[in-house]
């Protein structure tokens, strides 16, 4: 979940782009403002970017350190997915922002696996039984 603060934040981004692309729009065909136009396109992508960056930073960077921490402290040691765990464990502090969306996917992924393992654990009779 997104955190108010930073929703709004986006919300208040976001709606200063739409204002600058409908100046844009309007402004297009007017010759005399090529100059305001690019202006205009080089704000609107510095704020998308900045907006992205923001997201990603925030909330994803924050989902993918949970999950790691899940992951790392549900696997017994033979959980099948050791390697996967300790590589994203090491490299969460150096990761790049643009980076973290596919290492969230990544351990999404070896969470759904350990949930199974864990599960299947679970459900396997004791050999005491």
């Amino acid at each position: 979940m997104i955190p108010h603060d930073l929703t709004q934040s986006i919300k208040v981004s976001l709606k200063t782009a739409t204002g600058q692309l409908g100046y844009i729009l309007s402004k297009i065909d007017d010759v005399d403002q090529v100059e305001n136009i690019l202006l205009q396109l080089k704000a609107v992508q510095s704020m998308l970017t900045k907006t992205t960056y923001e997201l990603l930073d925030d909330t994803y960077r924050k989902a993918l350190a949970e999950r790691i921490s899940s992951a790392y402290q549900s696997c017994p040691g033979d959980c099948g997915n050791e390697e996967t765990i300790e590589k994203l464990r090491t490299l969460f502090p150096e990761l790049k922002l643009e980076e973290v969306p596919e290492k969230l996917r990544e351990a999404r992924m070896v969470e759904e696996e350990l949930k199974k393992f864990l599960s299947e654990r679970l459900d396997t009779p004791s050999p005491r039984d």
